[in-house]
């Protein structure tokens, strides 16, 4: 076995903005090699971090120490370090434990971060549907009470983005935290988020990735989820295959997939922050209407 390293990054979050694709992006820079696991949890909940920090290290064993390494844990945008696996829909945080920035501080030192933005009510929304594909939520009882009824699984506290970047600001420099937009960095200039970022992290900025603009997550229409759920435990191979498909096409139920009421509740939530997210974040946040379209579909 090699010897053990500690990471040169890390991208941190938010969930359902962008993650996936930069660590696929990134992983065509020969600069770049990642561990076999995206998405390793220890700094994210307190069960993982118990483990000891030597758990973590060790899945970057072996990564040659002139190439840079990191990974991408989206629970690690966060304040407080909750449990993974305490009973019931709560969310319970481990108090004996400091903040996670701060964790993160002490056992890795100055580790670049990257976090990567997304409107908060379309993050929401996204997050939403994407525990309606699980299917083991009912996706008949709406997004408000669903976020509400399971904290657990932070549908809404991942978009508090100002509570979060002023934790993560209080420990590190603001010259060692990337703030990316997902519109912007992601969905309307690839190329030059992936610029950004090579930069950032000491890369080759000129550097061309195999297309930025694809797609790594599919995705799954309202309908399918619900026939998933109505199905029970024939859903999974139901929904799958040219049937899957065919639910895509007609999506029928997508008229339902949102209240109007759910859009102005996370409205109210995240507007509020929105200053506050720019002025930390640095970054012209225009493209982002905070779900204004969506009240007009």
């Amino acid at each position: 076995m090699g010897t053990a390293r500690k990471p040169d990054f890390l991208i941190i979050g938010a969930q359902k903005a962008g993650t996936t694709w930069l660590w696929a992006m990134l992983r065509q820079h020969p600069g770049v090699q990642f561990p076999a696991t995206k998405e390793i949890h220890f700094f994210g909940g307190s069960e993982p971090y118990a483990q000891g920090l030597d758990s973590y290290l060790d899945h970057f064993v072996g990564i040659p120490p002139h190439k840079l390494t990191g990974e991408a844990s989206t629970a690690m945008f966060f304040d407080r370090v909750p449990y993974w696996y305490s009973e019931g829909r709560a969310l319970v945080f481990d108090d004996r434990l400091p903040p996670i920035p701060e964790l993160v501080r002490r056992d890795l030192g100055e580790v670049r971060v990257i976090v990567l933005l997304r409107d908060p009510v379309r993050r929401a929304v996204s997050a939403y549907r994407h525990w309606m594909r699980k299917g083991e939520l009912s996706p008949l009882s709406g997004l408000r009470k669903t976020a509400t009824s399971h904290p657990k699984l932070r549908i809404l506290e991942y978009g508090d983005y100002a509570t979060h970047l002023e934790a993560w600001m209080r420990v590190f420099p603001r010259e060692s935290i990337l703030c990316l937009v997902y519109e912007d960095d992601v969905v309307a200039d690839p190329a030059g988020g992936l610029s950004r970022t090579f930069s950032f992290l000491g890369l080759d900025p000129d550097f061309q990735v195999t297309a930025p603009d694809r797609r790594v997550h599919g995705s799954w229409t309202w309908t399918r989820s619900v026939v998933r759920h109505l199905a029970g435990p024939l859903g999974p191979a139901l929904v799958r295959g040219r049937f899957g498909a065919f639910l895509d096409r007609r999506d029928f139920l997508r008229s339902l997939s949102l209240k109007r009421s759910d859009v102005e509740f996370l409205r109210e939530r995240y507007l509020p922050q929105r200053a506050a997210v720019e002025a930390l974040s640095g970054r012209d946040l225009g493209r982002w209407d905070y779900g204004e379209s969506l009240l007009k579909t």
